[in-house]
């Protein structure tokens, strides 16, 4: 039993981490920084959590593919996939160039089409896969300093209601969990292990009861 995480840092993906690694789960980690990816595994390593990861730039297709392939190869498909990567560039719109806006949209959302590309004909094929993706309360409501992610989120919440669409009344189970708030250790409701908690809940749907977006 394994899932990946795209992604992978300290907020989120540490928390479903640990929390599916509670549950008996390898985790696989995914990221362009090789130093973060060791301290993570060594993190959860030593709270008794088997762990592996791949480095990957998540915006760019074969690098992506290229680190799903080597962990599928190691440790076998994944129970569940969550695409947890996010870019952003925190100033004014009016003082953004576009080429910002280009560069976090390949992450944002390019990352996660080329996610559902790579894995989506395969879990069609076995009409079964567990598919998750991080959105934001910002998709709601643009925000003049925090544009790029707003602007990012919302194009995502749409890539993922296509692809939700796309494989409607199967066994696939496509969910994004937008999350309105900032995450915060402190925080109860928006702690790493209390979102974490809900991507839980999500694994455990059945078909007849997924859920396709949780407003968090």
């Amino acid at each position: 039993m394994n899932i990946t995480i795209i992604g992978a840092g300290q907020g989120i993906s540490l928390g479903v981490a640990k929390k599916f690694g509670s549950k008996g789960y390898k985790t696989n980690l995914i990221s362009r920084s090789e130093s973060q990816l060791i301290e993570l595994v060594n993190t959860l390593k030593k709270e008794g959590i088997d762990a592996d990861f791949a480095i990957a730039d998540a915006s760019n297709a074969s690098s992506l593919q290229n680190a799903l392939h080597q962990l599928r190869d190691r440790n076998g498909h994944s129970d569940m996939i969550l695409y947890n990567a996010a870019a952003l560039d925190i100033k004014d719109f009016l003082d953004q160039e576009w080429s910002t806006y280009q560069s976090t949209l390949n992450v944002n959302v390019g990352g996660a089409f080329h996610l559902l590309k790579t894995v989506l004909p395969f879990c069609i094929q076995n009409d079964s896969g567990k598919l998750f993706f991080t959105g934001g309360g910002l998709a709601f409501q643009g925000n003049k300093d925090w544009t790029t992610l707003s602007v990012g989120k919302a194009a995502l919440r749409n890539l993922i209601q296509a692809a939700q669409e796309k494989v409607k009344d199967s066994g696939i189970h496509i969910a994004q969990l937008t999350v309105c708030g900032y995450v915060n250790p402190k925080d109860e409701k928006y702690s790493p292990e209390a979102i974490a908690n809900q991507y839980w809940k999500l694994f455990n749907q059945k078909k007849g009861e997924f859920e396709l977006e949780v407003t968090y």
